[in-house]
C-alpha cells in the first residue's frame, strides 16, 4: 500500500515538472528580447550569454566562468543581478 502512495506522488510531480517547463522555457527564451544571448543545449538546458547555464525545471543555474551553482526564482531578474555584479 505504501508503494502505491509513493508511486502516486511521483507521478504527481511529474505531471508538475511537465506543465511548469512551457511557461519556464517561455521566460529563458525571453531573454534573447532583452539582448542576451539563449543557446539551448538540451530540452532542460539553456546557456545564457555563453557562461550561465540555467536549467528550468527546477530553477537552478550554473555559472560556468566562477564554476558557482545555485538556485533562482525569476529569471529575468536573476540575469539582471548576475549581469550587474559581473560589470563591477
Amino acid at each position: 500500500m505504501e508503494s502505491e502512495i509513493w508511486k502516486e506522488i511521483r507521478k504527481e510531480q511529474q505531471n508538475r515538472r511537465r506543465l511548469r517547463l512551457p511557461k519556464r522555457t517561455q521566460e529563458i527564451l525571453s531573454l534573447r528580447d532583452k539582448g542576451h544571448t539563449v543557446k539551448k543545449l538540451t530540452a532542460f538546458q539553456y546557456r545564457i550569454n555563453n557562461y550561465l547555464d540555467v536549467f528550468p525545471i527546477h530553477n537552478r543555474y550554473h555559472n560556468i566562468r566562477i564554476n558557482k551553482r545555485g538556485g533562482y526564482k525569476n529569471i529575468t531578474e536573476f540575469i539582471q543581478k548576475v549581469e550587474h555584479t559581473k560589470a563591477r
